[in-house]
């Protein structure tokens, strides 16, 4: 299954991902668990990319003290992209935004 096609139906079941990411000083990759709540296309760069509400897991903007946390994160820089049983919460997390400012299009995004 395309990583597109486990966000989005992760989306449509309120489920949490978990994914390998690289970010831009890091070298290899390091597993996040992720709420995903808004799919989209970044407005300066074009990329596709996830809003996303960290909740366990590695970043190197941010440690474990600082989690849970929103994140952005580009799709060509996941890998391994699992689909959870674990249900994103009922109600959304402080500072959501479904009209993400970010994002010059929005392909999917959960309701606030």
């Amino acid at each position: 299954m395309a990583k597109e096609d486990i966000i989005l139906e992760a989306m449509n079941n309120r489920k949490v991902i978990t994914f390998d990411y690289s970010g831009e000083e890091e070298v290899g990759y390091h597993t996040r668990e992720v709420e995903p709540w808004c799919y989209g296309v970044h407005k300066d760069t074009g990329n596709k990319v996830l809003r996303a509400y960290q909740v366990a897991g590695y970043s190197e903007s941010g440690y474990p003290s600082e989690m849970p946390f929103w994140r952005m994160d580009r799709l060509d820089r996941m890998r391994d992209i699992q689909l959870t049983d674990k249900d994103i919460r009922p109600n959304s997390p402080q500072y959501y935004n479904p009209q993400d400012k970010d994002m010059r299009e929005i392909i999917k995004s959960l309701p606030k």
